[in-house]
């Protein structure tokens, strides 16, 4: 039992909207079928023949060129009228605290004659493409991604009177999930005693929006078991959690801003792996075998945010949302990053949400981090004392040196691969749950062009998956052709993949491409991704 492995921890611890491609979509086709393999979509008319169903129309949000929206309806519990009070509410609320904060503003713009910088401080807090809110069922504020406590407590308030007027303490299920507000959508989860808020103008669909949620939750219950929020809450309905969130913070701005950023783990649910060779890695993982102690419940060497080797016992599995939240901890921030050694408790929620474990921390080398987590709070001398005869070992037979000169290398490029028409891709081993990518360069280097991308494949993602559910599953592919890029995502059992080229290309020429693709990654295979691990 996993509880076994663990021990409670004895007290706690003290815009713009982004950019729409201006550019007309020429096509727009998806295939369904029962087979997985790439098919030549046909590219005029408007038929559904067989396992193939082709618009040219598309659907009338993609019109303007864009994806369109998945996001423009509510929850399917939810009534029109229902939708009505909450527009209507949210609009008279948004519309007075407006008025209100911009009275204030020309009283002490008169007053004081300062330049009005609280107007522009309300301008950009309401221009924000993605906003975050963690607050109590009191309303009382715990976490915001923008905004000053000033700014953001009103507004914590209205969505905290709103979602208590759709509020069923005997039926969860008449519980407000979702609402659009212009072009914002709000998602909720409910997580008792706590509400997380994510609000999105970008045209993420609601499902990566709650994976997002699910997330910061995960990222709060590190630090404060579900048990001990529960308790504290216990009598204590206007409870300031900030008190024991203190110094945390930081690790909810660094996940805050990987979301805003596109990251290709969350929105895969997958870990990313650092690309070595197999007999190398097989080195790395006796190593680690071979040093275990007996308080020992996992242990890894992890290298730019990127999984190198793991070991684990055999009954207990170590899940991809625990492993990112351990990755986020480490790199970024730059609390472990001093060459110290580090005794840090904490819960990983998938194992085990009502207790801690504790990680012993070391960056040996840079950018790169052994990582050994046991149950037991009294470890730390002796895993210090393992670390030591895994460096010792991995020096001596000359393993820190591939690791090092991999990261140097980077990630590989799409030109290494015998796939000349594609520009970037994402492609998800769903039985290793690991992902691989290419190098961002030379096509998607600057910031701007490499957010665009990720903005992209978060599009492309919501619609593949979407459709599928509504086809009952049996979508496979996702085509969509502009004017300056064709996109593509494949769907099947073991794999998924997203990719882009740079300019518009046929279904034929792209369907040989991608199979290209992923017959270049099963060869890789042992190199980009860890297969099972080292168990003991």
């Amino acid at each position: 039992m996993e509880e076994d492995y663990v021990k409670e921890r004895e007290g706690m611890s003290g815009e713009e909207e982004r950019e729409r491609s201006p550019n007309r979509s020429i096509l727009e086709t998806f295939t369904e079928g029962d087979s997985g393999d790439l098919q030549a979509l046909p590219t005029t008319g408007v038929s559904i023949t067989g396992a193939v169903a082709t618009s040219t129309d598309g659907d009338s949000s993609s019109e303007n060129g864009e994806f369109p929206s998945l996001n423009s309806n509510l929850d399917e519990n939810r009534s029109n009228e229902e939708e009505e009070v909450v527009s209507t509410m949210l609009s008279e609320v948004l519309s007075e605290e407006r008025a209100a904060s911009m009275s204030g503003e020309t009283i002490e713009e008169e007053s004081f004659g300062e330049a009005d910088s609280p107007i522009d401080d309300m301008d950009m807090f309401l221009s924000q493409r993605k906003q975050y809110f963690i607050l109590s069922k009191a309303g009382k504020p715990i976490y915001s991604m923008h905004g000053t406590d000033e700014l953001i407590s009103g507004y914590m308030g209205i969505i905290q009177t709103i979602i208590s007027y759709f509020d069923d303490e005997n039926d969860k299920s008449k519980r407000l999930r979702s609402f659009k507000a212009g072009k914002a959508l709000f998602i909720i989860s409910i997580e008792d005693p706590l509400i997380l808020i994510a609000i999105d103008k970008l045209g993420q669909s609601e499902s990566q929006l709650r994976a997002q949620l699910n997330m910061l939750y995960a990222q709060i219950l590190s630090t404060l078991t579900k048990s001990q929020i529960s308790k504290v809450f216990e009598g204590r309905y206007n409870f300031d959690l900030r008190q024991l969130l203190g110094g945390t913070e930081k690790f909810l701005n660094a996940m805050t801003r990987e979301m805003d950023q596109g990251s290709p783990s969350i929105l895969l649910g997958a870990l990313e792996c650092l690309r070595l060779r197999k007999r190398i890695r097989d080195k790395i993982n006796n190593v680690l075998i071979d040093c275990r102690t007996s308080n020992l419940l996992y242990g890894m060497i992890v290298a730019d945010a990127r999984l190198v080797s793991v070991i684990r016992p055999r009954r207990h599995s170590l899940h991809p949302p625990d492993l990112y939240l351990v990755f986020s901890m480490l790199f970024n921030t730059t609390v472990f990053k001093d060459g110290e050694e580090h005794w840090v408790p904490i819960c990983l929620p998938n194992f085990n949400s009502s207790g801690f474990l504790y990680a012993y921390i070391h960056f040996f080398a840079p950018e790169t981090a052994l990582v050994l987590i046991s149950p037991d709070k009294n470890a730390f001398f002796e895993l210090q004392e393992a670390k030591v005869n895994i460096l010792n070992e991995m020096k001596e037979k000359q393993l820190i040196d591939p690791i090092q000169q991999s990261i140097k290398k980077g990630r590989f490029k799409c030109m290494d691969i015998p796939a000349p028409l594609i520009r970037h891709f994402l492609y998800k081993s769903k039985q290793n749950v690991q992902f691989v990518m290419p190098s961002f360069e030379p096509h998607f280097y600057e910031k701007h062009s490499k957010q665009r991308l990720l903005y992209l494949y978060h599009q492309l993602h919501g619609i593949a998956h979407t459709r599928q559910q509504y086809a009952g599953g049996n979508l496979k592919i996702f085509h969509s052709v502009r004017q300056n890029l064709t996109a593509l995502a494949w769907l099947t059992p073991s794999f998924e993949i997203y990719c882009v080229t740079g300019a518009p290309t046929t279904k034929d020429a792209i369907s040989q491409t991608v199979r290209q693709v992923v017959s270049w990654i099963k060869q890789q295979e042992e190199r980009l991704f860890v297969i099972g691990g080292a168990v003991f």
